[in-house]
């Protein structure tokens, strides 16, 4: 017997010093996507529920920017350590005024232009000066910058231009850095002073891209495509609703658990089915999402004014008749 059980014991240790079984599931929980997934959820309740997406359109780009900034990890001197400023434009702040002054004169007309993340000053010249008169061609002499960078350090640029800008035209200068905070005076003459003209002087504002490599770039590039849905002029609930739902299938395990519910969910249909159980029962997945969509449409409406309680009987009484199976389909 001790020949038997010594053998059996060293198998049990054996078995004891084995590394525990790596769990099925190697995703480790993430706060920032936890907050992203369900701020997604909530910008996908406020899309069904606003009566003026317009009107809620301040509120979804708020929670948008949030999470972006959550995401790329904002730094306390305004730069990211998932994003980054690129020469490429993204805006611009501009100024017009009219140029007397002529080009030969010791001091000319200054204009000057002031904004953040500026790389480039481009002067343009339009081709009229008013409703009727043409324009003149524009000269630049200099211009003057004082850039604070994102150390926190300023630092002052002549830049020497000497060029002329022809109606319809314009003159680009590259600064010398991308500023955090970038001001731009623009020195610019007219040929004679016989002839007036009108010049826009612009700082044209640095691109934020967002880094590749960022652990969270996927769902970066997701908000980024809802930002874009939410900031068109007239939104369109339809586009935005998708946008949002592909947006939370993206997220991690979100696919997985949609399809293992929508699984359950035909299996407890076919069991009941199978009973007998499901006649005259409304089950998960019977109403599409427009019909569900229209559904909490009509009760909100209900709520209102008697004037929207008359308007929802109506929008009900005509998804009824929509529903309604058409003549003489097989049942």
């Amino acid at each position: 017997m001790r020949i038997v059980i010594l053998p059996l014991f060293f198998v049990a240790a054996a078995a004891l010093a084995q590394p525990a079984p790596v769990p099925t599931n190697p995703l480790p929980a993430d706060a920032k996507i936890d907050l992203v997934t369900s701020d997604v959820r909530a910008l996908s309740r406020i899309t069904a529920l606003a009566k003026d997406l317009e009107e809620s359109r301040q509120l979804l780009l708020a929670i948008v920017d949030s999470d972006l900034e959550t995401l790329r990890d904002k730094q306390p001197n305004d730069t990211y350590r998932w994003a980054s400023l690129q020469r490429e434009e993204a805006s611009r702040v501009k100024s017009e005024r009219s140029i007397e002054r002529v080009q030969s004169e010791k001091v000319l007309t200054e204009v000057t232009v002031t904004a953040a993340n500026a790389y480039r000053l481009e002067v343009t010249a339009p081709t009229k000066r008013n409703l009727i008169s043409a324009n003149n061609r524009i000269y630049v002499r200099n211009v003057l910058v004082d850039s604070t960078g994102f150390d926190g350090k300023t630092t002052h640029h002549e830049i020497a231009v000497n060029a002329w800008v022809n109606p319809g035209d314009s003159n680009g200068v590259a600064l010398p850095e991308i500023g955090r905070s970038v001001k731009a005076t623009a020195e610019l003459g007219v040929e004679t002073g016989e002839k007036k003209g009108v010049a826009e002087v612009a700082l044209v504002q640095a691109k934020l891209v967002d880094d590749p490599t960022s652990p969270y770039f996927p769902a970066v590039r997701r908000l980024l495509a809802i930002r874009e849905a939410a900031t068109q002029k007239s939104i369109n609930r339809g586009a935005l609703k998708n946008t949002l739902d592909e947006a939370l299938l993206a997220m991690p395990g979100e696919l997985e658990k949609r399809s293992a519910e929508q699984s359950a969910t035909e299996a407890r249909r076919k069991e009941l089915a199978a009973s007998g159980a499901m006649q005259g029962m409304l089950m998960a997945g019977d109403a599409t999402p427009d019909v569900i969509a229209a559904l909490q449409e009509v009760a909100r409406m209900l709520g209102g004014t008697l004037e929207d309680q008359a308007a929802a009987r109506a929008k009900l009484q005509a998804a009824i008749v929509a529903l309604q199976p058409a003549a003489g389909a097989a049942k």
